[in-house]
Order: C-alpha cells, then structure tokens, then sequence
C-alpha cells in the first residue's frame, strides 16, 4: 500500500504504521492532503515536496528533518508544530496559523510568511535567506543565531530579545 493511502486512512493507522514498520523517510512527494485533519501526526523525515497541504491541521506534528520544498502550506494549522531541521525552501505558508511552531535549524530561504503572526515561534539558528517576512509578528518568537539575510523585514512587529534595530542589521 502507497504511503499516501494509509497516511489518509488516519492519523492513528498512519503512527501505528510508521512505528510498526521502523518506517525513516516516508515517499509522499506532491501528495494531496489538503483539509486533512493530521493533528500529532509523525512525519519525521517524510519527503514531502511540492505536497498540497492547504487548510491541513498540523497541529503538535513531527516534522523534524522533513522535505517540504516547494510545500503550500496556505491556511495550515501548525500550532505547536516540530519542524526542526526541515527543509521549507519555498514553500507557502500564508494565512497559516504557527503559534508555537519550532523551526530551529529549518531551511526557510524564500518562504513566503507574509502577514503572518509568528509569535512565540522558534527560529533558533534557521535559515530564513530570502525569506518575506513583510507584516509579520514575531511576538516572543526565538530568533537567535537565525540567517535573514536578504529577507524582507518590512513593516515587522516585534516583541521581546532582539529589537528590530537587531533583526534589520541581519539582514
């Protein structure tokens, strides 16, 4: 059976799979789940390029050292998501909620956060180079050690460690 097949069979057949089977990088390139309700899903190390993934509900998933390139993630429901050493290089992720999201060491060059209301996200040593941060809050957001250069900072809210001044002088 397809990865996609059990993975829309439910998030508790899809983690009983992946434990069952010791499953490490599961296949679902430019799968379609968009409005899926994935919430505690484990797609640790899936390859999920160019994934339809509008309007899913992430919520309190593992995505640790997963590829989402070229992912739309628009409308997506990340609260509290694990992205830590993902790879989000152009994807789209508008109008998705991230409060709580962890992205450290993430590979974001170019991902489109636009508007959105980062608050209390966790960007600790991630790549955002290119990335358009344009109108974003990042409200208690971590930043430390985070790539901006070239990303665009325009009209940023920010609250907390560091200043704006800080984050424009990155870059």
């Amino acid at each position: 059976m397809e990865h996609a097949a059990i993975l829309k069979e439910g998030v508790h057949a899809w983690n009983a799979y992946v434990f069952d089977e010791s499953l490490q990088a599961p296949q679902l390139r430019g799968v379609n789940l968009c409005g899926e309700n994935l919430r505690r899903v484990n797609l640790a190390n899936a390859d999920l390029r160019g994934a339809d993934l509008r309007e899913v509900d992430l919520t309190i998933a593992d995505l640790h050292g997963a590829d989402l390139s070229g992912a739309d993630l628009r409308g997506a429901n990340l609260d509290g998501a694990n992205f830590s050493g993902a790879n989000l290089d152009d994807a789209d992720l508008r109008q998705a909620r991230f409060t709580g999201a962890t992205f450290a060491g993430a590979q974001l060059r170019r991902a489109n956060f636009y508007g959105m209301d980062l608050r209390r996200a966790d960007f600790a040593e991630a790549n955002l180079r290119g990335a358009n941060l344009a109108g974003t809050r990042l409200m208690w957001a971590l930043i430390q050690g985070a790539d901006l250069g070239g990303a665009n900072l325009t009209g940023v809210e920010v609250l907390g460690e560091p200043p704006l001044e800080v984050l424009r002088a990155a870059a």
